[in-house]
């Protein structure tokens, strides 16, 4: 079955994430959704902040897990509404924490997708995004908190023309074409310029990609820009794109928003969904 794996915090994850994913799996016609809950309890966790750090009575413990897993079941049946008697949804939680959760349901539950929630704060699901986007052997779409469902029209990727084994990864396009927007832009951004003076390399990277895209409506464009974060986001805000693709290895867009700048690159980023591709 064609799954969607959402990892939540119950406590804190918006129903505007359920809206989001409802439309999307609707949309790119999958069967399945499970929600993820992990209910991770670290020694911490069980310890009042106190001078004599006393132990939390195991009741208020049993508590409050009973309520993380009424606000699981209240986000799984707001979604199942959402989403109609023909897609099914499922609750899912585990005792790992929530990296080792997410690694063990997508070989359990073997998902096409993973959906993350973006918030830019210092809940569980943001603090763990580079984690899970590392470490998912499948593809993960990070949207943004509060993020409105559009159609996916128009798709960003930039790119690297000196990574060749990169731009192989665009080969996915050809297996799913129900994700295929109506329009990708390839944005190659070069401070170096070497798209004035193309060489041998340059052009062996443009012919891969017109023989990876040429069944879609694409077109490549050129940027200088030092600041590559700013230039792609800056791009498609003022030209109306509804989602980055990312591509996975060491020149991606990725890489730099994930090395070079983890918390200005995620906040610019934030204000479109991102999709790593594996």
């Amino acid at each position: 079955m064609k799954t969607l794996l959402i990892p939540v915090d119950a406590n804190t994850t918006y129903l505007t994430l359920m809206n989001y994913a409802a439309a999307w799996v609707k949309k790119y016609e999958y069967q399945r959704v499970v929600l993820l809950q992990s209910l991770y309890e670290n020694v911490f966790s069980t310890m009042a902040m106190s001078a004599d750090y006393v132990a939390v009575n195991p009741d208020n413990i049993s508590s409050h897990r009973e309520d993380v897993m009424w606000k699981l079941n209240d986000l799984a049946q707001a979604l199942q509404k959402m989403v109609g008697g023909s897609i099914e949804v499922t609750m899912a939680w585990s005792e790992l924490p929530l990296l080792r959760a997410v690694v063990d349901a997508i070989h359990s539950e073997n998902p096409q997708l993973v959906m993350l929630e973006n918030k830019n704060g210092d809940d569980i699901i943001s603090t763990s995004l580079i984690a899970i986007a590392k470490a998912s052997p499948v593809r993960v779409l990070v949207v943004p908190a509060g993020m409105a469902y559009q159609p996916v029209e128009k798709a960003l990727i930039p790119v690297d023309f000196k990574a060749m084994q990169t731009l192989d990864k665009i080969r996915h396009f050809q297996h799913t074409p129900l994700w295929v927007p109506q329009e990708l832009v390839i944005l190659n951004v070069d401070p170096q310029q070497h798209y004035q003076h193309p060489d041998e390399e340059f052009q062996a990277a443009m012919d891969k990609l017109k023989s990876y895209l040429h069944k879609y409506n694409f077109h490549v464009e050129f940027r200088d820009d030092k600041d590559v974060i700013n230039c792609i986001v800056d791009y498609a805000h003022t030209t109306n794109i509804q989602l980055i693709v990312a591509l996975p290895g060491k020149h991606s867009f990725l890489y730099t928003l994930t090395h070079k700048s983890i918390s200005e690159g995620i906040y610019k980023a934030a204000q479109l969904p991102v999709m790593i591709l594996k």
